[in-house]
């Protein structure tokens, strides 16, 4: 992970804002790390990465990092304390990122279920974060996570939701498989970024790979079917849908380049959103989105 802004560490690391059970990238790369002066940090960037076992690297002109990045597109790096020699030898022999089923390595292992209520949403956890989990709470709904590997544990409840994650959509077959048996049962179903591209190709839709990726807090996405107005959201994707011949329309897209950002099926209660409703510590525009997943459960509930 690399970050372009030069000062990084200055707000420390909170634990209320941790949005997982750990540091998930394998290496940070950052120009300057600061120390944190935040009245909630228990421990600075440095001391968190040493605590998670992941290494970093600072004083790397990051900028000129990203100038390159955009124009190559996503590459490979590595980084460690070997000779450069020895560190190229070890990249050419790792695997490709595209080539790595991220998912099984942060999906639960176990079944788990949070909060009470009387209508159930079932979560496939392909790398769920806390923030989803909690908006899902808020709503008063009953949790019943499930691995990524195993979702049809989750299929007796009255919806069900396929989480964001990491890696290529493209390796996830066997979920897509399982969704698409899902959607015969005719339940509400909602995915938010990895499960967008998910639930896309269940119903027979193609995903491709973007040469930058979107990745930023402040992305436009424009609604063409419920509000009809422009969000800002929090977008962290490096592939995208083609929904032709899938039966899933857009409902919003990114006006800079046409990115598909969200899907409906006009039949089926199905709903997608690339971008990140859930976004915390914001921006809050789209967390509507919950909302009417949440009623679309109800609604099924009650039949």
């Amino acid at each position: 992970m690399t970050f372009t802004m030069p000062l990084i560490g200055n707000y420390g690391v909170s634990e209320d804002q941790l949005e997982s059970d750990g540091i998930k990238a394998e290496g940070v790369v950052v120009f300057e790390a600061t120390a944190p002066s935040h009245y909630k940090s228990v421990m600075s960037l440095h001391e968190w990465l040493a605590a998670e076992g992941v290494p970093g690297i600072a004083r790397v002109d990051t900028r000129a990092l990203a100038i390159r990045l955009r124009e190559h597109g996503v590459m490979m790096g590595a980084l460690g304390p070997e000779e450069p020699g020895e560190l190229l030898r070890r990249l050419k022999a790792s695997p490709r990122y595209d080539e790595v089923n991220y998912v099984d390595l942060v999906s639960v292992k176990e079944p788990k279920e949070m909060g009470e209520g009387r209508i159930c949403i079932g979560v496939v956890d392909c790398g769920v974060k806390r923030s989803i989990l909690a908006e899902f709470l808020k709503r008063g709904v009953r949790l019943k996570v499930v691995p990524c590997r195993r979702p049809e544990l989750a299929f007796d409840c009255d919806a069900l939701f396929i989480s964001n994650g990491p890696g290529n959509p493209r390796l996830l077959g066997f979920l897509a498989e399982r969704v698409r048996q899902y959607v015969e049962y005719k339940k509400p179903l909602l995915g938010v970024c990895l499960g967008h591209q998910v639930i896309a190709m269940a119903l027979g839709a193609d995903v491709y790979k973007l040469k930058f990726g979107h990745r930023a807090s402040n992305k436009p996405v424009r609604d063409l079917r419920f509000t009809g107005k422009t969000y800002i959201t929090v977008h962290n994707h490096g592939y995208a849908v083609d929904p032709k011949g899938s039966g899933l329309k857009a409902w919003a897209i990114q006006p800079d380049d046409g990115t598909v950002e969200g899907l409906f099926h006009e039949s089926l209660p199905v709903l997608t959103t690339q971008f990140h409703p859930e976004a915390s510590p914001g921006p809050h525009d789209t967390r509507w989105v919950f909302d009417m997943f949440v009623k679309l459960a109800e609604r099924h509930a009650g039949r």
